[in-house]
């Protein structure tokens, strides 16, 4: 009786992420739905940079915080981050470093080390995109107690 089940799962999560290994949807990378936030790079985003809030909440000092993200590529030319300038050594971006074509999205992981840090925080981590005027300024901000 389970395996009929595992089936029919296994099918509605590749029906809604395109079916038949065909990837229709940037959300569905690996098969599976994406839950977490989106940042969709314009080409007006990198002539004259952008910035975004990412919230996390209440946090226990020492403990490390994580945020799924996706960058989704809405510009004309291929997406490459090329450097990472953070405010402080607690915030770290997991990404891979392969361009991101046009149309397509590529997920990252943002982890906040509370370690040492007290009340509210507020954190930068500015990317750097190849061609990109400006960068995109994440703004990390969270209560730690």
């Amino acid at each position: 009786m389970i395996r009929p089940l595992v089936l029919l799962a296994s099918a509605v999560l590749a029906a809604g992420c395109g079916g038949s290994g065909r990837r229709t949807d940037a959300a569905c990378e690996d098969g599976l739905p994406f839950a977490g936030r989106t940042i969709v790079v314009t080409d007006s985003l990198l002539r004259t940079g952008g910035t975004d809030t990412l919230r996390f909440g209440r946090l226990r000092e020492g403990e490390t915080g994580l945020q799924r993200l996706r960058f989704e590529n809405a510009a004309t030319h291929p997406l490459t981050i090329v450097s990472l300038t953070r405010s402080c050594g607690c915030t770290t971006l997991e990404y891979d470093a392969e361009p991101i074509a046009p149309g397509s999205a590529r997920r990252a992981t943002l982890f906040f080390d509370t370690r040492g840090q007290q009340g509210w925080q507020l954190k930068n981590l500015d990317i750097a995109f190849a061609g990109a005027a400006r960068p995109l300024r994440l703004l990390i901000e969270a209560e730690v107690e």
